[in-house]
């Protein structure tokens, strides 16, 4: 039983530490190949009782290394039954900690890119002069999020000072066309 209990432990240690170093390679020092594949499944279990079961493949993996490790550790000073159960403990342990500060506080970074369509009428002040018939820049508040980018006149005028307020009329290339006052624009 021991020396099953032994070779439970150490499978565990080296796929979970295995898996470990290759999710940094792979996801770090590889990024300048710039590999295009995205599948994400996620399973989120809600029992009611505010337990969400964190079952992602980070966590499992950090349960089995922590797991392996903590049986290894242990399999010298303790009888095998509370070697087992303290290394269930410490692989839970280590997965729910980082479930918890670390994918759910990743998570809440996620956020989505507006459409551009959603930026059309806004206003926005320039924080770059726009000179007459030329570029600047412009900064605005969308969904929370303060954006900005290059700006150029409407129709072709005197420019804009740096500071003033602006609406975004349409938004092409990539270039924010603007205009200080939007009954002028709606006129013409």
């Amino acid at each position: 039983m021991m020396a099953i209990m032994h070779t439970v432990y150490m499978v565990c240690l080296l796929v979970g530490a295995l898996f470990s170093l290759l999710s940094l390679l792979a996801g770090n020092l590889l990024d300048g190949l710039d590999f295009d594949f995205d599948f994400d499944f996620d399973i989120d279990f809600d029992f009611g009782l505010g337990a969400i079961l964190p079952f992602k493949p980070f966590t499992l993996m950090a349960f089995a290394a922590v797991f392996g490790g903590a049986g290894l550790i242990l399999e010298a000073f303790l009888p095998p039954v509370f070697c087992l159960l303290l290394s269930v403990l410490a692989g839970l342990a280590a997965s729910a900690i980082l479930y918890r500060f670390v994918y759910l506080k990743l998570r809440s970074y996620e956020t989505t890119v507006p459409r551009e369509e959603d930026a059309l009428l806004l206003r926005a002040q320039v924080v770059e002069a726009i000179a007459p018939g030329g570029f600047g820049k412009i900064s605005y508040t969308l969904e929370g999020n303060i954006l900005s980018g290059r700006a150029k006149e409407r129709k072709p005028g005197p420019g804009i000072a740096k500071g003033a307020e602006v609406f975004i009329v349409s938004i092409q290339d990539n270039i924010h066309y603007v205009c200080e006052d939007l009954q002028i624009f709606s006129a013409k």
